[in-house]
Parts: C-alpha cells; structure tokens; sequence
C-alpha cells in the first residue's frame, strides 16, 4: 500500500494535495470558527446552568478544542508557507488526524446523550473524510479503521448491534469511496506525467509538436483514450481513429469552433462547455481537465474526461494543444450507485433513517413563507404476531410489500424512509395541499390490509400519525408531534390515522 502511488508521481501528488488541503482546510477553519463560537455561545450565554452542569462543561471543552483546531486550520498554511511542501503535507496530515480523533470522540459522547444525532453527525464527517482530503492510502485507512473500529466498540457495549452493524456497511463504503477517489486521482497524475513527458521530449527536439500515429496507437492500447492535437493558429484538430468509431466524426477538422457551433447533436450548455476550454487555452492555462456529457454516435449520451495540455512558442504564445478523451461512463455509474447505497434500506428499497432525517432536515430549513412539510409515520399493528403465526419470512414479506406501497401510493414531492423494525416515515413536500397526506394515509391504511402471503390472508393492519408544519419547525419537533399522533390512532383502537394540530412558527400563528 505504500507503493501505491509510484515514486515518479508521488512528488506531483504531495505538491498538488498541499495546495488543494490547505484551500479545503481554510474553508473548514471558517466554518469551524463561526459554528463553535455559536456553540460556545449557547453554552455561556443562552443556557440558564452555563458551565454549572458537567453535561455542558463536557461539550464547553469540545467546542473549545474544535475552535482552537479550526483556528490552526485557518492560519496553518500560513504559518508554512516558508516550510518545504513534504513538512506541509505532513503537518496537514497531523491536524487532519486531530479533527477525526475530535469527531470519533465527540461522536461517542454525542451519541451517549442523542443516539440519532450522534450516528448522523459522526458518520457524515467519517463519509466526508474518506471523499475530501488528498491523503495517502495507508494513512487513510488507518484514520478511518482506527475511528471507525473505536465507535463499533463503544456501540457494541450499548447493546446497539443494529448499529454496529450499519457502521460497518458505511465504513466499507467509506472505503470504497476513498480507494474509487484515490485510483482517479493516480491515473490522472500518470496520464499528465505522460503528455508532459511528452512535450518534454518535443521542446528538446525544437520540432513543431505533431504525434505520430505509433505514438497515437500506444495512447489507444494503453488507455483506450481518443488522443488528439489543435493547431490553435489554424483552429484545425485531428484526431485518433477512435474519434471516428466512438462519435462517426471526421478524424481532420478544419476549423473545429465553426463545428462545434454547427452541431445538431449538441446542446448549448453543451457547446459553452467546450468553447470555455478553448478560451482557456487561448488564454495561456497549461493544463485542464473537463467532465463533458457528449453525444455518441449511437444516440445515447455519455460522460468522457478532457485533458488538455497546452505548447507554447518561444515567445510564450499558445501554438498547439494535445489532448485525451476518454469515457468515464462507468466511473460516473459506480459513483451514483454508492451514493444510492449509502441513503438505501436495502431490504425494503425506501431511504434509511439517516437518509430520511436529513432530507427533512434540509427540506425545513430550505422553506419559504406560506409552505407546509408533513411527515407521516406508519407502525404495523400487532407485527409480532404475524412473525409468530406466520414466521419471520412472512414477516419480512409484509415490510417488503409496505415499502413498495408506501412509494407506489406517495403524492409528488414525497420521501419515504423506514425509521426501524416496522417503523416508517414519509415527508411529504405539501405546499398548501394539507389534505394529501390524510388522503395518502386513508390509502395506505386501506391497500395493506390486501398483502396476502402465500395465497393466504393476512391480518395485516398499520396505524398512522400525521404532522404538519410551516417553516422554521425542527425535524425532532416535526417527528416528535407526528410520533404523538400515531400514539393516539393507536389508542383509539389501531388502523386508523391520527393528524397532530398545524405546527407554526410565532411568526406565522
């Protein structure tokens, strides 16, 4: 693993990753700043005890350490910038390895004392280190084994193994993500090492830069790229053979800006796009690289990554561009797939709590004036009793079959996630249709009592509470009169809803 990144790269990627650490790390520093001096202010200032319980005085120290990190964090580049680069990348790694102990211990505290907001908060921030920082993999995956086996150990002594169990599905993904990002990473530095090399090598020559097709075709073997060159001065491309089997375009075009404005098959933004990469080489960039969505010859469209390297002549004036293109189609794919699987239940196909909470969370503090939210949450009336009668495989067929009707029956604008066990949550995106969710609740309440197992009937009833709330409400006070609601269509005798009175900000009431 410490190999992973070849010695005729590694210098290329500690200088890139000091640069882009310490940008990502200012930005951290600020945002660190600005929420620990609320933090520390709700503490002293907005708590009637202040520092008089030990609850407080204990995250009174966290808020305080995170703010003194977040402060280094903001100054650290600073601080080395007359430091060599492998002293930075090294004192980046120190205060990144800092900021994970904080989190895994503010985590576990967090989680002792709100175990919903403490799994949210410590698994967004393991997720976001595995996918941000530039880091080496060794020390990745220390990080994120040390952090992550520390919280499962601490879990597994609450008895929480539904817990562990969902870390460590987020700690192989957070894997994943890492190993998917650091792999794109190596193979970009390899293929700008490449094209460099190879400027490198026509500068000695003090020839007009031109690829060769042999060179052309090791491009191919090697990479499966489309390789190309632009004679800026003449506004002439030619491209490989691949070009012409991947998109049925001539492989020599003569002026290639009047082409792409004449493409039927492109799109505006489409177009922009790549007249933005062309001015950007007219204006001197060295080096870019593009995502692009283009049109193949088959219709569909496709993702491809642009790299483009620039040649200037002796007086500094752009002459030539080499480029690669090359489809990134699965890559986009792999990626979108584990971000599903990170929001995903799984075994009913709706989101997980995680995923669920979050969404609301966002949805509440994103409303304007006049707007509704609602949140609906199902429990199975006397489950335990199908799973006895019938057995857990009946059982799990019912939840199955609630999940596909939960998002078969949902209006538009609507979520649904399973909360727990039988348990599910909808947030429903209302605006001012108030009666879309008792009408989706009234459905619901109707169709599963039509789930049969096995040809058979089944006694299959689930109760309902429904909240409503304007702009301004929090998502454990949303659930918390949703959750009440349900309580009391179960008291007055089960399949049936329940709606909690309109929850309104004093703004609005």
């Amino acid at each position: 693993m410490s190999r992973y990144l070849e010695p005729r790269i590694r210098t290329r990627f500690v200088n890139k990753a000091v640069r882009f650490n310490w940008n990502l790390m200012r930005l951290l520093g600020i945002y660190g700043i600005v929420t620990q001096i609320v933090n520390i202010a709700r503490v002293l200032l907005w708590n009637h005890v202040g520092l008089g319980t030990l609850n407080n005085r204990i995250y009174f120290g966290f808020y305080a350490a995170l703010l003194a990190l977040s402060a280094v964090f903001l100054a650290g580049g600073w601080l080395m910038k007359d430091q060599p680069v492998e002293e930075n990348y090294r004192m980046q790694m120190v205060l990144a390895s800092l900021l994970v102990v904080w989190q895994t211990l503010f985590g576990i505290y967090d989680i002792s004392r709100s175990i919903s907001i403490g799994k949210i908060g410590t698994v967004t921030a393991l997720v976001a280190f595995a996918a941000l920082p530039m880091v080496e993999p060794l020390y990745a995956v220390v990080n994120l084994a040390l952090s992550y086996g520390t919280l499962m150990l601490f879990l597994s002594t609450l008895g929480d193994a539904e817990a562990v169990f969902n870390y460590a599905l987020v700690a192989l993904v957070s894997f994943v993500i890492y190993f998917a990002r650091i792999e794109h990473i190596r193979v970009e530095l390899l293929q700008q090492s490449e094209i460099e090399s190879m400027n490198r090598t026509l500068e000695e020559n003090e020839e007009k830069f031109l690829l060769t097709n042999e060179q052309y075709e090791l491009l191919l073997q090697k990479g499966r790229l489309i390789a190309f060159e632009w004679d800026i001065r003449t506004d002439v491309v030619r491209f490989t053979h691949a070009w012409k089997e991947i998109f049925n375009g001539p492989q020599r075009i003569e002026n290639i800006k009047e082409y792409i404005e004449n493409a039927p098959s492109l799109k505006r933004r489409q177009k922009d796009e790549i007249f933005q990469c062309m001015k950007n080489a007219r204006r001197r960039l060295a080096y870019q690289k593009k995502d692009l969505f283009l049109p193949v010859k088959t219709g569909e469209q496709r993702w491809f990554e642009l790299q483009l390297a620039l040649q200037c002549d002796g007086d500094g004036n752009p002459v030539l561009g080499v480029g690669l293109l090359f489809d990134i189609m699965d890559q986009k794919s792999r990626i979108i797939e584990l971000q599903k699987e990170l929001l995903m239940d799984n075994f009913t196909k709706t989101l997980n709590k995680t995923a669920l909470e979050s969404y609301a969370a966002r949805r509440l503090h994103e409303m304007g004036p006049g707007e509704r939210l609602g949140m609906l949450v199902l429990d199975m009336d006397d489950f335990k009793n199908i799973n006895d009668t019938y057995g857990h495989l009946c059982g799990d067929y019912v939840l199955v079959q609630l999940g596909e009707l939960m998002n078969s029956l949902a209006p538009g604008r609507t979520r649904v996630g399973r909360l727990g066990g039988d348990e599910f949550g909808a947030i429903l995106d209302l605006s001012n249709e108030v009666q879309a969710a008792e009408d989706y609740a009234a459905r619901l309440i109707q169709e599963v009592t039509n789930i049969r197992w096995a040809s058979q009937d089944l006694p299959v009833a689930c109760s309902i509470g429904i909240a409503v709330c304007t702009g301004g409400t929090s998502y454990p006070d949303l659930y918390a009169a949703a959750d009440k609601a349900l309580y009391q269509a179960k008291r007055a005798g089960k399949g049936r809803y329940a709606v909690a009175p309109l929850i309104e900000t004093p703004e609005e009431s």
